[in-house]
């Protein structure tokens, strides 16, 4: 689990566990996304399955277990997460990945190992399936139930594993970490450690993605620009970007930081602010806004990302949103 960062204190409670012949039969780890949940399952897993004599050396990185899971290919080791285009996790993955699979033996260890991702995304009929597993668990069975939303889950559910809940790593950890694994500036380090909160899969996923920097820096000067922008021209912009719903979450996400950090600047706390890259502009509409059109702005978007995830409709909350934002004169 060396590879598990920020998360100290849950490897060693869980190589305890481990050294001390402890292990429950299902675990329930909680998190914002890209926490390194993942991560840390994995880890974990690698060293249920590792065969190092010394379990506090587990996993060893040198027996032919640790080779076939480094690898992604050890038959006790099982990843569950819903396809890339469902929206749910259905009773019957869950009954063919999990359920009939924990019933059987271990291929070649002593234990089989599940790791569910996304488990907030199961149906209700899938996460009964499971809990009928988890009260009467194989012996040889170790389920790892990876969730953004611990409160999303069954609660009977939750109540048959051991919970470990993590939290945002120190952002000068994820910074330290960026500078020495990636090809970054200082600046850019610091600012992807910012724009992380504490997540650093998010950070390596923004190192590793022009793409993505491209896109923030397009999303911060369209919403520039649309303060000064007439009416008109707001609608016709809500109407673009309704017209492309894979970007609206990310859009309004980078705005509401950027009405974060306005407000921040307003209150005497820039220091605290995520796009450091503009603090020149961040200071200009700190002065130019008044504290409660920036409060307002902030709650809009928020409640805007909000009611998307309600399924209403997209152009509409976007034409409502724009037109509600305020308005700066040109110098």
């Amino acid at each position: 689990m060396h590879n598990v960062i920020g998360h100290d204190w849950a490897v060693q409670w869980l190589r305890e566990t481990l050294v001390n012949d402890q292990v429950r039969h299902a675990y329930c780890i909680t998190g914002p996304a890209n926490v390194g949940k993942m991560t840390l399952a994995l880890g974990f897993g690698r060293a249920l399955l590792c065969t190092a004599a010394d379990p506090a050396r587990r996993p060893c990185e040198a027996c032919a277990a640790c080779h076939k899971t480094a690898g992604g290919f050890h038959p006790d080791l099982r990843v569950i997460a819903p396809p890339a285009d469902a929206s749910a996790l259905s009773v019957e993955m869950m009954r063919e990945s999990v359920v009939r699979e924990a019933a059987l033996s271990p291929l070649v260890g002593q234990r089989k190992v599940f790791i569910i991702a996304q488990m907030h995304l199961a149906t209700t009929a899938a996460a009964n399936a499971l809990l009928k597993t988890l009260e009467e668990p194989p012996a040889a069975v170790v389920i790892i139930l990876l969730s953004d939303r611990g409160d999303a889950l069954l609660p009977t559910l939750v109540s048959r594993c051991q919970v470990v809940s993590l939290r945002p790593a120190p952002q000068e950890l994820i910074e330290q970490h960026l500078r020495t694994h990636h090809d970054l500036t200082a600046a850019e380090a610091t600012l992807l450690a910012r724009l992380s909160n504490g997540r650093l899969g998010y950070a390596k996923q923004m190192a590793a993605d022009r793409a993505a920097w491209e896109q923030r820096r397009q999303q911060l000067d369209d919403l520039a620009g649309l303060l000064t922008a007439s009416r008109v021209d707001r609608l016709t912009y809500a109407a673009n970007l309704a017209g492309h719903a894979d970007l609206v979450a990310a859009t309004l996400h980078t705005w509401q930081s950027w009405w974060r950090d306005v407000w921040l600047c307003q209150h005497g706390a820039a220091a605290h602010a995520i796009n450091v890259d503009r603090t020149a502009l961040l200071t200009a509409q700190a002065q130019r806004l008044s504290a409660a059109q920036t409060r307002a702005s902030l709650q809009m978007v928020r409640r805007t990302a909000q009611l998307l995830d309600s399924n209403v409709n997209v152009r509409l909350a976007l034409d409502v949103l724009l037109l509600r934002l305020p308005r700066l004169l040109i110098h």
